[in-house]
């Protein structure tokens, strides 16, 4: 008998043009039928189907032999008309990227992938005939150990195209930096290349778990999915992130490790990237920037669950908040035991500008709503009101959400034009010079003086408690044992202020640095617009000394 035939073996077979000739239902035979487990072994065109000789009253020996063979080549067609039928339905549920199978399956359904088939096999005569059902166990591939076979093999031979269509050429990794179900730390890396019909393109290449995101293990991590597609360092020329904190900054130990490999691994913004993320992470790692996004989004879980009850109550700006904020979701979907939403650069009601903005000018309705609901004083709905407002009632909450709304208003341009698609790269420079100067600007002494008025005014109108800033920094909601102690003034204007605008300098200056902004502007003089209407020979001649490997000037 043959021997089991691999999954590769079987792929190549299923995709072949030819038509199988036969899918009828084999005709008995003296043959005996055994079948295995589900999950034993993987599944084969024999799987199901054993030969065992009886004895022939008229001794015609090549007659058995004859009908065995036959038989087994039957088996054999159906099994590649079921294996091609759950190829199809696997590759169409992956290219809608849909889950194979989900968390919900019940007698009702039984995931995208089986009712999927089922739909086809009652849909098309050809697939029905197939006895996908009536197949032996083993030889079904119904079962998720089939299932993730198969998926395997559509991502091996995917990636497979991917390296064929790359080529000898150099390409660009980009680097995303994400948690699994469970909250292990992972990295997704794609690929950035001039492919073999001169398109540049972006390919997703693997995801591969780490322990860490320190520069070394980040750097191993990269290395081995590179190496394991045949890749190495020395053709990577360019670099890219998207929230990967451990390779931000030029000189990080991450990008020194690569450079030293390949020295024109430059790194260049990814305009498909929202640069507002960044700046929303950065202004997080301050601690009281931190706490303040803390209570912005507690604030934000607090109107999602109260949004029937913020409609009742008769507030003048009731709708207009819903509206704002886009409270669409109803108490049931969420539920009173709902801790989070996710963190403020996960959710995706508008942007960390737009919410900050609205709530300083809604600052005096939501107030309203938080003392008509923590006046009730009964049920979760009421604690969580005299939560919320502990914090959003005093100076230090609104000192932030000010400085934010100032530091966002004059980065929302740039973030604007990095997004657009028919961006003019040199006029988005132009804005990042003209963003860093802004900046630099808020932070000198006039400035702040301006700044501190505007917040001491505010809160006068809203009756909001002021900071006297000779005296010592008490931390609201937080022991005192975790802060020096130091003045009011010192904390606000050195702490919070100061601190805050330079870590925005600091990204802007590591995302933008002299290098990959000339990079940037001699990239611009190869815009296809109009004609070429762009083309400098000089910034030719200028892009070719970034890569002295590569070219000979």
């Amino acid at each position: 008998m043959k021997k089991n035939m691999d999954l590769k073996t079987l792929w190549d077979r299923a995709s072949k043009k030819s038509k199988i000739a036969s899918t009828s239902t084999p005709k008995p035979a003296p043959i005996g039928v055994e079948s295995r487990s589900r999950n034993q072994g993987n599944p084969s065109p024999s799987d199901g189907l054993q030969v065992v000789p009886k004895d022939d009253e008229s001794g015609d020996d090549e007659s058995i032999a004859s009908n065995a063979k036959q038989l087994q080549a039957e088996a054999e067609a159906l099994y590649l008309s079921r294996l091609k039928t759950s190829v199809q339905c696997l590759r169409f549920i992956l290219q809608q990227g849909l889950p194979v199978h989900g968390h919900l399956e019940n007698e009702g359904n039984a995931g995208n992938f089986l009712e999927l088939v089922d739909w086809l096999a009652e849909s098309v005569e050809g697939v029905k005939r197939v006895g996908l059902k009536d197949a032996p166990r083993s030889s079904e591939l119904l079962d998720q150990k089939a299932q993730e076979q198969l998926i395997n093999a559509c991502a091996q031979e995917t990636t497979r195209l991917i390296i064929e269509d790359l080529g000898d050429g150099y390409f660009a990794v980009l680097v995303y930096e994400s948690r699994d179900m469970e909250q292990q730390e992972q990295l997704a890396l794609c690929l950035r290349y001039v492919g073999t019909k001169g398109m540049a393109v972006e390919r997703f290449l693997g995801i591969v778990g780490v322990e860490d995101t320190t520069p070394l293990t980040i750097k191993t991590a990269i290395q081995n999915l590179l190496t394991a597609h045949s890749l190495s360092f020395s053709r990577v020329r360019g670099l890219g992130y998207d929230g990967a904190c451990a390779m931000k900054g030029y000189h990080n130990a991450l990008k020194k490790i690569i450079v030293d490999e390949s020295p024109s691994a430059y790194y260049v913004h990814c305009f498909a990237h929202q640069l507002q993320v960044n700046m929303v992470a950065v202004a997080k790692q301050n601690v009281h920037g931190g706490w303040f996004f803390y209570h912005l989004q507690y604030l934000m879980d607090f109107l999602v669950m109260c949004c029937e009850k913020i409609r009742m109550l008769g507030v003048a700006q009731a709708e207009y908040i819903i509206e704002t904020f886009e409270l669409k979701e109803t108490e049931a979907e969420y539920g009173l035991d709902r801790e989070s939403l996710g963190t403020p650069c996960d959710t995706p009601r508008g942007s960390r500008y737009e919410n900050v903005m609205h709530v300083i000018s809604l600052y005096p309705a939501i107030w309203e709503i938080l003392c008509m609901i923590g006046d009730e004083h009964n049920g979760i709905k009421s604690l969580r009101a005299q939560e919320v407002s502990y914090a959003f009632e005093t100076f230090e909450f609104v000192f932030i959400a000010h400085l934010l709304q100032t530091i966002f208003e004059y980065t929302d341009g740039l973030c604007s034009a990095l997004q657009k698609r028919d961006q003019d790269i040199v006029n988005a420079i132009d804005l990042v010079s003209a963003t860093k100067k802004r900046l630099q600007l808020l932070r000198e002494d006039g400035e702040w003086e301006s700044f501190l008025q505007k917040v001491t005014s505010f809160c006068v109108k809203h009756d909001i408690e002021l900071v006297d800033m000779d005296g010592l920094y008490d931390p609201i909601g937080r022991s005192p044992k975790f802060y020096e102690k130091a003045t009011n003034l010192h904390y606000y204007h050195v702490d919070m202020f100061l601190d805050v605008i330079d870590s925005q300098l600091r990204e802007l200056d590591g995302m933008f640095d002299e290098v990959n902004t000339e990079l940037l502007i001699c990239m611009a003089a190869f815009n296809p617009a109009d004609s070429f209407a762009a083309y400098d020979e000089e910034k030719l001649v200028k892009l070719a000394h970034f890569y002295p490997e590569d070219f000979s000037v």
